[in-house]
């Protein structure tokens, strides 16, 4: 494993450590980078709502949609931001701690955390196994492309990460379903908050989760 997947064990599992620190040596990938390096704040100022809309969709279901809420509010030097995250709704909801004087945008492990739960409760495997192989994917396997993106009336520059953590998992007999998930993560600069997207889906089926951002107010 690469010294930078330091990076992502501090990440995942989540919910007790928000804030990832540097890795302790090496360089973390291109993926780590963007996923929990970047100042995606950094293009808020004063207090800020951000609001994601969920849509779910399975094989011969309707789709199903709900609503992921990021509160960001100046913290005590005045600076972006201190982060409250309210992420779906029902046996979906993913509670975290809020972060105070984030940097990154904390939507990405709300996301990441809701589908290692999903997993687990899908599988009844290990949600550590999970962790582990999203750790793996992102600091090793990772592809980055350019994007373009739709926000408003206008397209804008982004980059997408891709990841399929499981396709080269010795264990993936073992959730045959679920084995070709595939996460791709949007980001661009010039959208609030930093990050437009990020998804699930298996090739070849209906089945896919995206979470997007829709709106930002004061």
């Amino acid at each position: 494993m690469k010294a930078g997947a330091v990076l992502l064990a501090a990440a995942l599992p989540l919910a007790a450590a928000q804030q990832p620190p540097a890795p302790a040596a090496g360089a973390p990938s291109e993926a780590e980078r963007l996923l929990f390096q970047q100042p995606h704040l950094s293009n808020i100022q004063g207090a800020r709502v951000l609001r994601y809309r969920y849509v779910e969709e399975a094989e011969g279901q309707p789709s199903a949609s709900d609503r992921a809420v990021l509160t960001l509010a100046p913290d005590a030097a005045g600076r972006c931001c201190d982060a409250h995250a309210d992420y779906l709704s029902g046996a979906k909801a993913v509670q975290l701690a809020d972060i105070p004087a984030a940097r990154a945008n904390p939507m990405l492990l709300h996301f990441l955390e809701g589908e290692v739960r999903r997993l687990q409760q899908a599988t009844r495997g290990q949600a550590a196994h999970f962790r582990r192989r999203m750790r793996l994917a992102l600091a090793d396997e990772a592809t980055v492309t350019d994007a373009t993106i739709r926000w408003g009336a206008a397209s804008l520059p982004a980059r997408s990460v891709r990841i399929a953590p499981f396709l080269t998992d010795p264990y993936r007999g073992r959730f045959p379903a679920h084995a070709a998930t595939e996460y791709v993560f949007v980001f661009s600069d010039a959208v609030p908050g930093g990050v437009y997207q990020m998804g699930a889906a298996v090739p070849g089926s209906a089945a896919r989760r995206t979470l997007t951002l829709e709106e930002s107010n004061p």
